[in-house]
């Protein structure tokens, strides 16, 4: 699949506007826009995105189909897109239910992947990064290592791979209240110079 140029999309997931993921978010477009880098944004809240599976959408799995016109939409977004940035906060541990319910109804068999005789063959080698920034009441060291690193094993390690994605990082802001405008500034910096990648 050829690309004309880099393209990002950022799926934005949480619903409150005054959060620092917002600000987050904020930065990073602010900062695609300074480099004049075009970009796409899903802002799963403020469109009004169901993540759950009905009766009549599960039953057009096999062949990859979908009655929901948001999931077709996801995927045109996707296929123009060389890059992901995935901005969510991190609730018990792990990405909101929103972020998964993105994976499981836009991720469709004979799209985003293919079933062979030895497991998930990836459709989605097009996009050669995928950057997820967090935030978190749990230190980041906690979330690595005693609470089953989620982000990296998971969402990243096992089903961004197997989608075909390269490229694959997580920055997260651990002790979110912790710190102060100093220390969130100079995050928000951090995240400005990862989104123009």
């Amino acid at each position: 699949m050829s690309r004309k140029s880099r393209r990002t999309l950022i799926i934005y997931a949480h619903p409150y506007e005054g959060s620092f993921n917002h600000a987050v978010l904020e930065a990073a477009t602010a900062s695609l826009d300074k480099a004049r880098q075009p970009y796409d944004v899903i802002d799963l809240h403020a469109d009004g995105f169901d993540p759950r599976y009905t009766d009549e959408e599960l039953a057009l799995f096999s062949e990859g189909g979908t009655l929901d016109p948001l999931v077709s939409k996801y995927q045109d977004l996707i296929d123009s897109a060389t890059r992901l940035i995935v901005i969510a906060p991190i609730w018990w541990s792990e990405l909101p239910g929103i972020v998964k319910g993105f994976v499981d109804k836009v991720m469709k068999q004979n799209w985003a992947y293919r079933a062979t005789a030895t497991g998930v063959k990836g459709r989605l080698t097009h996009i050669e990064e995928v950057l997820v920034l967090t935030t978190s009441t749990a230190p980041t060291w906690f979330l690595k290592r005693m609470a089953g690193n989620s982000v990296g094993s998971v969402f990243l390690g096992t089903i961004a791979r197997q989608l075909g994605m390269s490229g694959r990082r997580w920055v997260n802001y651990g002790r979110v209240a912790k710190g102060g405008v100093s220390r969130r500034k100079k995050h928000l910096r951090r995240v400005a110079r990862l989104a123009r990648g």
